[in-house]
């Protein structure tokens, strides 16, 4: 095979993950480097931004002595990065601290002063996120109260793929999906918002330039091209945040199709043809890496992180997953009244409540683990019902779900999801699409495919057997899930106690 080829990079928290392709979609060669995160302190998570850079070095490395060209046969590079991350550097771009990450929750009380400003529904409706500590914003402002020495050499506040942008093409740009993982983006109109901005006594000087997702930039810097072998004229695009790519890999680009991310934690994103407010705030709003559409997004409440601590505490973690499913198969839907609560790390279903916890409920004698294991599988599908239903309420018609992640690969958890929802499933042929979603903006921003939908077409395809739900189990589960929000809203009292 020869090129032109483009390159996707699914930058992490967990590692880097570099796939090559030729232009008409097929993966050449990849390759993954893990780096760590950092646990200072309870509630603390960090990286060293050096470290994305290091592993984006060496995985280019090793997927281009995989072609015979090397890297003067790559026509473009793209992105797909870790979202709420901050990154706080000084003029020349260099970063002042270790980054805080999407799972860093220090920033508590620079969010509950927000909200002493700006009340929560207002601040949804400005910028379509919310006010969460989770969001960047939060965390800048944390390190401005908490670390004003670092703050007051900060030149530049931005997320982790502006920083990767940075390094490789030199430029200071953020797409409108990682902007808006700042909480300071107006999704109606893709421009910083004034409003919030002067709510956080930030100034707009401070963030980088906003572009869209598929915009070349320039060209790769002489020290990154020295680094990696990529050509000196290997273009780069902007790219987008890690769910955006992850859902456009899927192919999921089109008003009404939903994307279920399965992994560690369940983002679930759908596509909107327009920006949406949901009046719950289960869902929010963000740009999608598509610049023609937008996600309504919940972050994603913990799911597979679930289903291995299950396999690690009870079955050991050498245990195969297929092994510890395959026999709550033969459980009735509904686990005969056991009810799994999938807030093991707080709840994104069906609230945001960062105090409720995981709650196994209706146990008895009768009760096996592979009852536990189907009310398990049962409870995401539940939570997953209460994200859908939320985006319908929002005024989005969704009509079929697309699984990706490791949790994609479970037969009876992609039919349970199909009957508690009634919508059908499929699952794309590579169901770790982030790389791909950014090997289809890297195509499209060079000019190799004319347009997302013609990339999409060429870059995805799915597996044959799309799952329907089965109309007599929808009934079942229609009783099972106003059993799991009965329990959840009837332990809330004790959950926030």
């Amino acid at each position: 095979m020869t090129g032109p080829y483009v390159i996707g990079c699914d930058i992490g928290s967990q590692g880097t993950n570099t796939a090559l392709y030729s232009d008409d979609g097929r993966l050449v060669a990849s390759a993954y480097e893990a780096y760590d995160v950092l646990f200072p302190r309870p509630g603390w998570a960090e990286q060293d931004p050096r470290a994305w850079i290091s592993a984006l070095h060496s995985t280019l490395r090793r997927v281009l002595d995989e072609v015979t060209e090397g890297g003067s046969a790559v026509k473009a590079i793209s992105f797909g990065s870790q979202l709420d991350g901050m990154v706080v550097c000084d003029a020349q771009g260099k970063p002042l601290r270790n980054a805080m990450i999407w799972m860093d929750r220090r920033a508590e009380a620079q969010a509950a002063a927000m909200a002493q400003r700006v009340t929560r529904e207002d601040f949804y409706h400005q910028v379509g996120t919310n006010l969460d500590s989770s969001h960047a914003v939060f965390k800048a402002l944390w390190v401005k109260d908490e670390e004003p020495d670092v703050f007051a050499s900060a030149a530049r506040l931005m997320p982790p793929g502006s920083f990767v942008v940075q390094e490789a093409a030199g430029v200071s740009m953020v797409d409108y999906s990682n902007a808006s993982s700042l909480a300071l983006l107006d999704p109606r109109t893709r421009r910083w918002s004034d409003a919030v901005l002067d709510a956080a006594g930030l100034k707009a000087r401070m963030l980088p330039e906003l572009a869209p997702g598929t915009l070349g930039v320039g060209t790769v810097t002489e020290a990154f091209a020295a680094a990696t072998g990529l050509a000196r004229d290997t273009a780069v695009v902007v790219g987008c945040g890690d769910e955006m790519a992850a859902t456009l890999g899927a192919g999921v680009f089109s008003p009404g199709e939903v994307c279920d991310v399965v992994g560690t934690a369940e983002p679930v994103c759908a596509v909107s043809s327009a920006p949406r407010e949901d009046s719950t705030m289960l869902v929010e709003c963000h740009p999608h890496g598509d610049p023609d559409s937008w996600l309504l997004e919940n972050p994603g409440f913990v799911s597979g992180g679930n289903l291995r601590w299950w396999r690690d505490h009870f079955f050991g973690p050498d245990s195969e997953y297929d092994a510890i499913c395959r026999p709550a198969a033969d459980v009735a839907p509904g686990a005969e009244g056991l009810v799994f609560l999938p807030c093991m790390q707080g709840a994104m279903a069906p609230e945001w409540n960062g105090a409720a916890r995981g709650v196994f409920f209706g146990l008895s004698l009768a009760h096996t683990r592979a009852h536990m294991t189907r009310a398990l599988l049962e409870g995401s599908a539940f939570a997953l019902r209460d994200i859908l239903e939320a985006m319908q309420n929002a005024g989005l018609e969704v009509r079929r779900l697309t699984i990706v992640g490791g949790g994609a690969r479970g037969a009876l958890w992609r039919q349970i999801k199909a009957d508690v929802t009634g919508l059908p499933v499929r699952v794309p042929v590579n169901v770790e699409t982030t790389a791909t979603g950014a090997g289809i903006l890297a195509a499209v921003g060079s000019g190799l495919q004319p347009s997302v939908a013609s990339a999409v077409s060429a870059f995805v395809a799915y597996q044959p057997d799309e799952l329907q739900p089965d109309p007599e189990r929808r009934q079942v589960y229609g009783d099972a899930y106003k059993r799991y929000r009965e329990v959840y809203f009837a332990l809330k009292p004790v959950f926030n106690a």
